[in-house]
C-alpha cells in the first residue's frame, strides 16, 4: 500500500495560515507531501467580474472558508501570495517535499479555460517559478482538474513530466506524450476534496477518519488532495490522526513525483 498527500495552494489564507501548520505536522511525523502552487496570486476585481459562474464538472464549495472582510480585501486589494509568502513556500523545497505548479490565476483557469491563452498562462507560471525558486518545475496540476488537449500539448512542449489531472486507480502515460498522470484516488463527489466533502455531508471527524483508513487499507495507491485554506486550518487535528495512523500501520508514504518515477522505471 502507498499513500500520497497532494496539497493545492491557491490563496493567501491557505499559504500564510494553513501551510506552516501542515509543514510542522509533516515534520513531526517525518512524512513528505506534494504541493501545487498557483503562481499568479489573487484575481483582481475585473477578473472576478469577467470569470463568473460555476466551475464546469466540479463541485462548488459550500463551506464558509473566507469572511466577508477577507473577500472584500481580495477583491479590492489582490495580493501576490507567492512573493508575500516566499519564505514559508521555500520551506516546502528545503524540507524535502515536492513543489509543482497549479496554473497562473486559479479563477481564470477554472471558469475560463476555453477563453485563455493556455500556453501563455503556463509560461507565466513556469517563468515565475524559476525566478522565485531557482529551479525548473516538472510537475503540474490543473485547477479544478480542468484540462484539455491544448493543456496537454503545452505541458509536453514545456517539458512538464508529471500531472495529477485524470482519474483512475494507478499511474498512466498520456498518449503521444512523455507525461505521467498520477490520479487522485480518494476524492469526494464532483471532484471535491474528500474531507471537505464529508464535512459538508455532516460526517464527524471520527467518521471521516474511519472512512479514510478504510480507503487506505483497500487501495494499492491512495492519493488524497486537500486545500491549504480549509483542511490545513480547520482539520489539522484530523490530519494529525491520519498521519499517526500511516506511520503506525507502516504505510508507504510517497510524493506524486516518486510514484510517477517508479512507474517510469518499472515500464522501461
Amino acid at each position: 500500500m502507498a499513500f500520497v498527500l497532494r496539497v493545492d495552494l491557491e490563496s493567501q489564507k491557505g499559504i500564510s495560515q494553513g501551510l506552516p501548520l501542515l509543514l510542522d505536522l509533516l515534520a513531526k511525523h517525518k512524512l513528505k507531501a506534494s504541493f501545487y502552487l498557483t503562481m499568479g496570486g489573487e484575481s483582481n476585481i475585473f477578473e472576478l467580474l469577467r470569470y463568473r459562474g460555476n466551475v464546469p464538472n466540479a463541485g462548488e464549495r459550500s463551506l464558509k472558508v473566507f469572511t466577508f472582510l477577507e473577500k472584500l480585501r481580495m477583491a479590492l486589494l489582490p495580493r501576490d501570495f507567492v512573493k508575500h509568502n516566499l519564505a514559508v513556500l521555500k520551506r516546502i523545497i528545503s524540507e524535502g517535499h515536492e513543489l509543482g505548479i497549479h496554473g497562473w490565476k486559479h479563477r481564470r483557469w477554472t471558469r475560463g479555460l476555453e477563453k485563455i491563452d493556455v500556453e501563455n498562462e503556463l509560461k507565466l507560471a513556469i517563468d515565475k517559478y524559476v525566478l522565485m525558486f531557482g529551479r525548473q518545475p516538472d510537475s503540474f496540476c490543473s485547477p479544478a482538474f480542468r484540462t484539455n488537449q491544448n493543456v496537454v500539448d503545452s505541458l509536453d512542449t514545456n517539458k512538464i513530466r508529471i500531472v495529477s489531472d485524470y482519474f483512475g486507480d494507478k499511474p498512466s502515460k498520456i498518449k503521444n506524450t512523455k507525461i505521467i498522470n498520477v490520479p487522485v484516488t480518494i476524492k469526494g463527489e464532483a471532484n471535491t476534496p474528500i474531507i471537505e466533502n464529508k464535512v459538508t455531508a455532516g460526517f464527524s471527524d471520527d467518521e471521516i477518519f474511519d472512512y479514510l483508513v478504510s480507503e487506505v487499507k483497500k487501495k494499492e495507491l491512495s492519493v488524497m488532495y486537500l486545500h491549504g485554506m480549509y483542511e490545513c486550518i480547520e482539520k489539522i487535528n484530523l490530519l494529525d490522526r491520519l498521519f499517526n495512523y500511516l506511520n503506525k500501520s507502516k504505510t508507504n508514504v510517497k510524493t506524486i513525483g516518486q510514484v510517477a518515477n517508479e512507474d517510469i522505471a518499472n515500464n522501461k
